[in-house]
């Protein structure tokens, strides 16, 4: 099993018939495995070129800077940032005000890490906050 379906699994309860945004989602692979259980997953990135996740008609991609979204307020009921953390840390207080601003009353924010060097970054912008899920790490912040 892929870590992304290991991680879906284990955060079931967040994705299953919810709306979700995928920040800076790269090659969309958790996009990939969430949309099977999600009602609908935005994924944006700045780079198209990389957006090559299967095609569902729940899946929408769009080319966005996570720190200056254009989708509306509360739009959300749960933001991931998979595997972005060494992409986005020099911006991170921008993009984590836009997550909340995006983000539906009693929403959560995730940053999940399998790549050593977000894991390192992880426990150095979060300490004790971020735990561990076997391979990977998972901090989590819930609104409302």
């Amino acid at each position: 099993m892929k870590k992304t379906d290991l991680t879906v699994q284990l955060l079931l309860s967040e994705i299953k018939n919810k709306q979700i945004l995928e920040a800076a989602c790269g090659r969309a692979e958790f996009t990939s495995s969430a949309s099977v259980y999600a009602q609908s997953v935005s994924c944006i990135d700045l780079d198209s070129s990389k957006l090559s996740c299967t095609k569902r008609d729940n899946i929408h991609f769009e080319v966005m800077d996570a720190a200056r979204m254009r989708f509306p307020d509360e739009t959300f009921d749960t933001v991931f940032l998979y595997n972005a953390l060494s992409h986005v840390h020099s911006q991170w207080e921008m993009i984590h005000e836009e997550c909340r601003r995006v983000l539906k009353p009693c929403g959560s924010i995730y940053i999940i890490a399998t790549w050593k060097m977000d894991i390192t970054l992880m426990k150095a912008l979060f300490g004790g906050q971020a735990e561990r899920y076997g391979e990977f790490y998972i901090w989590r912040e819930r609104y409302g």
